[in-house]
């Protein structure tokens, strides 16, 4: 049995967990409605109901989510100011025109702010197809050419920097396999944040393809690390679930896993080619090289291309690459050479991705984009979008999510 198993609910505490859920209610409505419309397959229209409601309450979640983000004097009114401000971290800056109209279409007052109503309200609007904030049109396109233009100059930036990976440290507080575990960087004595403080591209790598690559997970291994992104310097931990470390149980690692620096897969965008929001986090890497590296590792990596996971309903990028100093990337420059050198390999992590969660009694995780393993063309849009996304959230004065 899965060590992640559920333990088995007393009565009392299935009731309990109902009546936290709302399923108690939900249940109730749903049947309601299936005998109102006389539904010939009765439980599959149950679930069906039960699906949408669930949708409902999440797109809920998360509109309350960005409310709170934009109101950031808690006070419950978004403000004008309060709200360029918001869409400037999102990646949709505004211009003052929009700012007014918006406010304008939302029916408050420019002085006194809006209320959450009123914000979702005009959200949900704005996102709609040919809405203020919609993927597709002029607004959108612009919004596009401001991240492409602040991730130019970033890189420009970045590539002056100098920095040297092999001056890193890392050290470890907690014992391994504990509650407390965790991996912190410093560099020059100092300590970092592995996510903000180590640059996307190293020097000389915008231009070619090549980022920085902070390793969590050691190829051949189980145990889920990860940056640890709500704590102050997001050191790496062990992440957890009900308070017990998590492992993946379907099997080992099949290639170092790790992430991007300076990216971030931001919650509010919707990707035109998934229709989903990102994971908040930042950009997934997978290394598969022949190399183990151990967590910590800043290896400089070449990227070769991209997988379009759907992971509960959000985009969650994959993207592949080799370490620049292993035999592979000599013989790899994009993802249909790795295909030829490797044959089956992009084949076999799509599936390890797709089916790793069942073993725990989740459902498969998809993919958009018809499944195809995206080229490196393709895949530098994507992480330059979440680069300029990361830094519009720097910008904003927001470094912990």
């Amino acid at each position: 049995m899965s060590s992640d198993a559920a333990p088995k609910l007393t009565k009392a505490e299935a009731t309990a967990y109902l009546h936290n859920q709302d399923l108690t209610s939900l249940l109730q409505e749903a049947l309601n409605q299936t005998v109102l419309e006389r539904a010939a397959n009765a439980p599959a229209r149950i679930a069906e109901i039960l699906k949408k409601a669930g949708h409902d309450r999440d797109n809920t979640l998360r509109m309350r989510e960005l409310f709170a983000r934009a109101d950031s004097n808690g006070n419950g009114r978004v403000t004008i100011d309060e709200l360029r401000d918001f869409k400037l971290a999102m990646g949709e800056p505004l211009s003052d025109d929009e700012l007014h109209g918006a406010f304008k279409a939302m029916g408050g007052s420019e002085s006194e702010g809006v209320g959450y109503d009123q914000f979702a309200g005009w959200y949900d609007s704005a996102r709609s197809k040919g809405g203020l904030l919609s993927s597709r049109g002029a607004s959108a396109e612009q919004r596009r050419r401001s991240a492409a233009r602040a991730s130019r100059a970033s890189k420009e930036q970045l590539d002056t920097t100098g920095f040297d990976a092999s001056k890193l440290t890392i050290r470890t507080t907690g014992e391994p396999n504990t509650l407390e575990f965790r991996v912190f960087f410093e560099l020059a004595g100092e300590q970092i944040s592995p996510w903000h403080d180590i640059p996307l591209y190293p020097p000389g790598g915008a231009g070619r393809g090549e980022v920085n690559m902070v390793v969590e997970i050691p190829k051949f291994s189980r145990a889920k690390f990860e940056i640890a992104t709500g704590e102050p310097l997001k050191p790496i931990k062990q992440d957890t679930k009900k308070g017990r470390l998590r492992e993946y149980n379907y099997g080992d690692m099949l290639f170092n896993y790790g992430c991007f620096p300076q990216t971030w897969e931001d919650p509010s965008h919707v990707t035109e080619d998934t229709s989903a929001h990102g994971d908040n986090d930042p950009i997934d890497a997978m290394e598969i090289g022949t190399q183990i590296f151990k967590s910590g590792s800043v290896v400089r990596v070449k990227i070769l291309g991209c997988l379009a996971m759907i992971d509960d309903g959000e985009t969650d990028w994959k993207v592949v690459c080799v370490n620049v100093d292993d035999p592979l990337a000599a013989r790899c420059d994009d993802i249909d050479d790795v295909e030829r050198v490797v044959p089956g390999y992009i084949g076999v992590m799509r599936e390890w991705l797709r089916m790793y969660k069942v073993i725990d009694g989740k459902p498969k995780n998809e993919f958009g984009l018809e499944e195809r393993a995206l080229n490196k063309e393709y895949t530098m849009k994507v992480v330059e979008e979440t680069h300029a996304f990361w830094q519009q959230l720097i910008d904003a004065g927001k470094k912990t999510v």
